[in-house]
């Protein structure tokens, strides 16, 4: 099965998949029903694709397109809260007791074992047994209807010779003016009529976008499905992936894929598409994925069962798909095709009895074809276990495809896809694409620019230089940012503060007080941008080129000529004298209003007041050195900022005792690591650590590999010391040079 363009509107729609067969059409045959078809299309245009549905299918007055239904069930918090509102409990306790409820997919009967282990639940459902009794019908009902995802049915235009519309094979029901089936998904399958999911996936919207891009700047000439049918061999592609430059690439940007695939080192589609079935909770659990990287490496050599080589010789005899298993329960067992399809899902949904009828019939067609007892006992055991975790092969195909489009175009055209990434990634996505974008590539981001940046993402293709967006700068909207770029379109780019000033306020009469001053409705509808937001464009660095400044220090004489500008005189204790001229001071204001900003973490670290604490003890680290591999077991000092504060509880597997521990996640500029907090350290540091989120910190710690995200992290040990630095004490950082440069 292979990735395609579908022709429409005289453009081209990137298509994921098609998990069906279909040699004789969509017909039901011997599997037992109908394939399904999955299809994904780029996200922004879904709704076109539906549309072209309902005008190529409901012709001649008949309508036969329509949505699936789908019901939200009873689960146990919902079912408890309402029957616990009729009993007239009260609703402090009712919601106290149901946050003790970690997992909410809890049976009626896990809801007693569970109350021998807690007793607060135990008292509950001794205090209230008929509440008990009572939801013990309701759990698993349907609770609301709504419309499916993606689930688009299209009726056959006639049965039994007669002229046939959907309404004639199934309830419907219009919800909002969409024709949607009061059956769900599943219910549709079983009355015989095709079902097609048809997605739509953000990352394909992304991958065309990229595409325009490329085809915009650099006349590349390329397209989706020319890229599919290119023979998917570039070996740049194969190498950014295998050095784990995995950062936007669909499906292989977790932490732990990426650490897979720079363990696999790929060097070919297929490995590609193995990665997508092997590396998932079951299939790592079972020993397969270890399995198959062992032998892809030559260091185990690949066993194959008697008849399972021409099933799995491309898995190196590890049982990874759905197809393979059916292959092997034909070619082995003497199974049908649509015998070995319904092996599949008998297995898949632990049909016990099923499958052991099937047993005997696989274990007799293997004894007529000539196969040894004690290798058709083992083949089967495969089989059983490697059901319930094995992958859809052409599902995995189709999402490797699609990974390998993504790889490709980072690696042949990565200002391009680095500008695309950041347009469409969340604000915490950033800090991980730039991290990367400095590593493998030349583009680089640089701050906003007044007479440069766009709302979004705006490169420089001769300069590889991607500004800063407008748009991501706090408070800053979208008709205040459109105001600005409109003014400069018009009036050619702004020459100083002053020009700006003049030029964008030249409809209001008034001056301001302070930067906070509200603007009345009138203001506000003629001139949407405000003094904040002029403070918050200096504070980005948007006026730093134009004011021909050198260092971030200098921002305060831009910020008192704006006040000036606008009628105040900026309070001394706005920026004290004692920060003013501090280069860390000026770059965590910039973080704070826009994201973008590089602080001199060495700096910092070397004129604190606590840095002989460290001396013999742990050596400075940046967070880059300390997630190189090179780097675990060293004790080292690192000086950054606190991002997030996690706190943990867990069970000491010696005592029992409930203990905890929190995660810090640390950021030095683009670089972000974790910090685990041990109980010990925790305690002793607790009062400091609740407050602690954007912060600056000195740390000593440990560097350990962390198997479950694949990299280093840090780690408190006995000695770790923390110390907090606190931007208004001056007798914490000493003064810095003023001319520290950007």
């Amino acid at each position: 099965m292979v990735v395609k363009s579908v022709e429409f509107k005289q453009t081209q729609i990137p298509v994921q998949a098609l998990d069906c067969l279909t040699g004789n059409g969509f017909r039901q045959g011997d599997g037992g029903s109908l394939p399904d078809i999955d299809t994904d299309f780029a996200s922004n245009r879904r709704q076109e694709v539906k549309e072209y549905l309902e005008r190529r299918y409901n012709m001649n007055g008949k309508q036969r397109v329509f949505s699936a239904g789908t019901y939200s069930t009873m689960k146990l918090k919902a079912a408890i809260k309402d029957v616990c509102r009729v009993y007239k409990v009260p609703v402090s306790y009712v919601n106290y007791i149901t946050a003790i409820f970690e997992d909410d997919n809890m049976s009626w009967t896990d809801l007693f074992m569970f109350a021998t282990t807690n007793k607060k639940v135990n008292k509950f459902v001794q205090d209230y047994p008929q509440v008990i009794e009572d939801i013990r019908g309701l759990m698993g009902q349907p609770r609301s209807a709504s419309v499916h995802a993606s689930a688009i049915i299209v009726t056959p235009n006639s049965k039994d010779g007669e002229d046939m519309e959907c309404f004639d094979f199934t309830p419907i029901k219009k919800v909002d003016d969409i024709l949607v089936s009061e059956l769900d998904g599943y219910s549709i399958d079983e009355t015989g009529l095709l079902k097609n999911d048809c997605l739509g996936i953000k990352e394909l919207a992304k991958i065309q976008s990229v595409i325009d891009e490329s085809n915009r700047v650099y006349n590349a000439g390329i397209s989706f499905e020319g890229l599919v049918r290119s023979g998917l061999d570039d070996e740049k592609t194969y190498r950014i992936l295998a050095k784990g430059y995995t950062q936007n690439v669909f499906q292989f940007s977790s932490a732990g894929m990426t650490k897979f695939l720079m363990d696999m080192q790929p060097d070919c589609i297929n490995d590609l598409i193995a990665a997508n079935a092997l590396y998932r909770p079951a299939t790592l659990e079972s020993g397969s994925t270890q399995k198959y990287l062992d032998c892809k490496r030559g260091e185990v050599a690949p066993v194959y069962l008697w008849g399972t080589y021409n099933a799995l010789k491309g898995t190196y005899g590890q049982l990874t798909y759905q197809e393979d298993l059916a292959q092997m329960a034909r070619e082995i067992g003497g199974f049908s095709l649509g015998e070995g399809v319904n092996l599949v899902k008998y297995i898949s949904k632990k049909k016990v009895e099923k499958i052991h009828a099937m047993r005997d019939k696989f274990m007799s067609g293997a004894h007529e074809k000539g196969c040894p007892k004690e290798d058709a006992d083992l083949i089967w055991d495969m089989i059983e276990a490697g059901g319930s975790y094995i992958f859809n092969k052409s599902h995995a195909t189709a999402y490797a495809i699609t990974s390998y489009v993504g790889a490709w175009l980072k690696a042949n055209y990565p200002t391009a896809f680095y500008t695309i990434a950041l347009q469409w990634a969340d604000d915490k996505e950033l800090p991980l694409i730039m991290s990367e974008m400095e590593e493998c590539s030349s583009a680089k981001v640089v701050p906003p620019d007044i007479n440069t940046s766009a709302e979004k993402f705006f490169t420089d293709y001769r300069t590889n230089e991607i500004f800063w967006s407008l748009g991501k700068i706090k408070i800053l909207g979208t008709k205040a940012v459109q105001y600005i770029i409109d003014e400069r379109t018009k009036g050619g780019p702004f020459k100083s503060i002053e020009n700006f000033i003049h030029r964008i306020f030249k409809y209001k009469l008034k001056k301001y007080e302070y930067w906070d001053d509200a603007d009345n409705e009138q203001e506000a509808v003629r001139v949407p941008v405000n003094a904040r937001h002029v403070k918050n464009l200096i504070l980005a660095g948007c006026f730093d080129k134009v004011s021909n400044i050198s260092a971030v220090v200098e921002r305060y004489s831009i910020l008192d000529k704006a006040a000036t500008e606008l009628g105040f005189k900026i309070p001394t204790g706005d920026y004290p004298d004692h920060l003013i001229n501090q280069h860390y001071f000026w770059s965590m204001q910039q973080i704070e209003v826009c994201g973008i900003g590089r602080i001199d973490y060495k700096r910092i670290y070397d004129n604190s007041y606590c840095r002989h604490q460290f001396k013999g003890r742990a050596s400075y680290s940046t967070v880059h050195n300390a997630l190189l591999s090179g780097s675990e077991g060293k004790k080292v000092a690192l000086c950054a900022t606190v991002t997030e504060m996690e706190e943990i509880s867990y069970k000491d597997k010696k005592t029992g005792e409930r203990k905890h521990l929190c995660k810090l996640h640390l950021q030095q500029n683009n670089d972000l690591i974790k910090l685990v907090c041990w109980n010990d350290f925790y305690i002793e540091n607790k009062t400091e650590l609740q407050d602690i989120k954007g912060k600056i910190v000195i740390v000593s710690a440990i560097v350990k590999y962390n198997d479950y995200s694949g990299g280093n992290s840090l780690n408190t040990y006995k000695t770790s010391r923390l110390f907090t630095l606190n931007q208004s004490s001056e007798n914490q950082i000493n003064q810095e040079d003023g001319s520290t440069k950007k």
